[in-house]
């Protein structure tokens, strides 16, 4: 028995095939399931017209919801509304269902400009007293919250880096230990090039290019980001930044809200400068090193503060994409 086996089994390979070059390994897998999955439903249900009206949809929809999380469900429909609209663009008949409306389960902080000057004024000044095992950490901290904040950067690849990895003629970063093993490249500005071109000199890793970014004990192994978290974690109490009780859903001010502060603020300022939205949110994702404009949508679908209006024009761009709509019950 083939792989597929309904009707459209052609056109899946070909969908496959296609999507494969688009996608990283991990999220083709789950991609590759899905489209698995509705095929053994297509043959289940002995359709062997080659159409897909919206009754088929809709029974798939309520049995593909059982027994699973409603994130999951969510999952799989955007997966199969793609193989859908590639049946359609082929010239067949089918029905596109609307997304199902999920639930977030992270809200993220996203930073102001004062809690920014706050956390590198605090982070600048800092002096670790007692049990100190690395030396090196009231340079790195500094130097490490600025690359997220203006990079965008996972904590994991960031304390990655090797000194090998940057290339200061054309200000880029090289990253080679990434979320699911997609290397890519990160260039940054001419400020930040001339920050970290100094702070590289002053931890004297300049011209070892084997040497860490943010060394731990010695040179040649880095910073945990458990370390790092524990440090950040003492500058924003003495920042003050967000003590009070995180909002539902949320975890308070960490780390990681460096990344999502970066989308947001990256499309707002693309907004600004004219770039429109279907310009910039693709190579926003390909930055990021997501897998799809679904996982880069996620980042900028969250409330805030601060950046209402830019959240308001993505929401405009990504109706079309991601539509919310009603439950299939």
């Amino acid at each position: 028995m083939t792989e597929f086996n309904s009707v459209f089994c052609d056109e899946l390979k070909l969908h496959l095939s296609i999507r494969k070059s688009e996608l990283g390994p991990e999220a083709y897998r789950h991609y590759r399931r899905t489209m698995i999955l509705f095929d053994e439903y297509l043959c289940r249900i002995k359709h062997i017209v080659k159409e897909i009206p919206e009754t088929v949809i809709e029974s798939w929809i309520k049995e593909v919801r059982k027994g699973i999380s409603l994130n999951t469900a969510g999952q799989h429909v955007h997966y199969v509304r793609q193989l859908l609209i590639f049946l359609v663009n082929s010239g067949y008949k089918c029905f596109i269902p609307r997304n199902l409306v999920t639930h977030d389960t992270y809200v993220p902080y996203l930073y102001s400009d004062e809690d920014v000057e706050k956390i590198f004024a605090f982070a600048d000044s800092m002096v670790v007293y007692k049990f100190r095992k690395n030396k090196y950490v009231e340079k790195e901290m500094p130097m490490l919250l600025r690359l997220l904040y203006c990079c965008g950067l996972r904590v994991g690849e960031a304390v990655n880096i090797k000194v090998g990895d940057l290339d200061f003629d054309r200000n880029l970063i090289i990253l080679k230990v990434t979320k699911k093993y997609k290397q890519r490249l990160v260039p940054f500005g001419k400020e930040l090039a001339e920050i970290l071109y100094r702070y590289c000199i002053g931890m004297g890793i300049l011209n070892d290019s084997d040497a860490y970014l943010f060394p731990a004990e010695d040179m040649h192994s880095h910073i945990s980001t458990d370390n790092v978290g524990n440090y950040y974690r003492s500058i924003i109490r003495l920042a003050g930044i967000n003590t009070g009780k995180p909002l539902k859903n949320g975890r308070g001010v960490c780390l990681h809200c460096f990344r999502h502060t970066f989308v947001v603020r990256s499309f707002d300022k693309n907004e600004r400068h004219g770039i429109k939205a279907s310009e910039s949110v693709p190579y926003l994702s390909t930055y990021l090193g997501h897998d799809s404009l679904y996982e880069t949508e996620k980042y900028l679908k969250y409330s805030g503060n601060y950046f209402e209006d830019a959240l308001t024009k993505f929401d405009d761009y990504s109706g079309e994409l991601f539509p919310e709509v009603t439950i299939y019950e």
